[in-house]
């Protein structure tokens, strides 16, 4: 109940007509091309984001996502376009976008370092295929609930019960290939998680990636929406690449909320307050449902609560451990690109800061 058929029919029937008109079809998230539903095909579970023919780059850009197979990144099950409308299948695994989760859970730094190490290996293995996804961010890393997993490299002895992966390549480009970007406020990707480069157009490379990862390191940790206190993202845009803004820099972000008068007001820090136009609903998690009481709440934040505890709960990191789990996201969005850590240097850094833990 509430997912589509896409058996050879209906298929073609969406390719012609687009989202279906039937309200019972589960929608898993909406983004600027397209949207999301849970869907059927070939006798499994699958999530088919049904796009506009117009956002040809939006279709183009999903194909490099066909010859990647990583245990860390959603894979693709089939790209099918027409004249009016294009296809994209993916697996869909039980779980939630980790933006829900943090909207949700304060995340033990353990967590944090293994979700990290979940997208580092994604990102390693997208690079060595010459392919930058220009997008990452916590709405589009889906946590993959309910599946026994151990840690990472030296770290098998750390147990959990999810996995992360990658997801929604819409804004990704070969390495090498040109990426027009005239109007950075309109450009594919996510402003707030953007390296200076790309804000510049200039040319790009795997440190761009490791930028975007370092503002959603930033974000598991404080829970709030990059640059918080701003709605305008030619000033968020601006700044970042003129005056080297990051969202860790409160006063500098007081300062030019007063002086944008269209801005949030100063006192609406907390995330889960933020401007909620600004990020998606990706939730892979069927049996969630949208509600604001507290039972629900509590509901939600126990279940989930159980994985992330799930050998008793993590052991509280000391402020040294947190200090250096700051460090490193700093060290990921620098200015300069080739001043950034390599994904190889963020793995060895994140490792150490989980050995005291095991």
């Amino acid at each position: 109940m509430g997912e589509l058929l896409l058996n050879t029919p209906k298929r073609k029937q969406l390719l012609k007509d687009g989202r279906p008109v039937s309200t019972r079809c589960q929608i898993l998230g909406r983004g600027a091309y397209g949207t999301v539903f849970k869907a059927i095909y070939r006798d499994r579970s699958v999530a088919v984001k049904i796009i506009r023919a117009q956002a040809t780059s939006t279709l183009h850009n999903e194909s490099h996502l066909m010859n990647l197979q990583h245990r860390n990144i959603v894979r693709l099950l089939k790209l099918e376009s027409a004249v009016e409308f294009g296809l994209v299948i993916m697996e869909c695994p039980r779980g939630q976008c980790l933006q829900r989760i943090v909207d949700t859970l304060a995340l033990p730094l353990m967590h944090r370092v293994l979700i990290t190490l979940d997208v580092v290996a994604a990102l390693r293995y997208c690079h060595s295929q010459n392919v930058l996804h220009l997008d990452v961010k916590p709405t589009n890393i889906l946590v993959a609930l309910g599946i026994k997993s151990s840690g990472v490299g030296n770290f098998s002895k750390v147990k959990r019960s999810y996995i992360c992966k990658l997801c929604d390549f819409g804004s990704s480009i070969e390495m090498g290939e040109l990426c027009a970007r005239q109007d950075p406020t309109n450009a594919n990707g996510t402003l707030r998680y953007m390296s200076p480069e790309v804000l510049r157009s200039d040319i790009l490379s795997e440190a761009s990636d490791i930028y975007s990862l370092g503002i959603t390191m930033w974000q598991l940790q404080a829970r709030r929406l990059p640059y918080h206190p701003l709605d305008c993202n030619e000033t968020i845009a601006y700044q970042v690449v003129k005056h080297e803004l990051r969202p860790d820099n409160y006063h500098q972000l007081k300062i030019l909320a007063l002086d944008c008068p269209g801005d949030s007001n100063w006192n609406d820090v907390m995330y889960r307050g933020a401007n909620s136009s600004a990020r998606r609903n990706l939730s892979l998690d069927p049996s969630y449902t949208a509600g604001r009481g507290d039972l629900k709440k509590k509901c939600r934040r126990n279940r989930l609560a159980l994985h992330f505890d799930s050998n008793g709960p993590a052991p509280e990191a000391s402020a040294c451990l947190e200090s250096a789990y700051s460090n490193l996201y700093k060290s990921c969005w620098v200015s300069a690109p080739e001043s950034r850590l390599s994904s190889f240097q963020l793995k060895h850094e994140l490792e150490l800061i989980l050995s005291p833990q095991k």
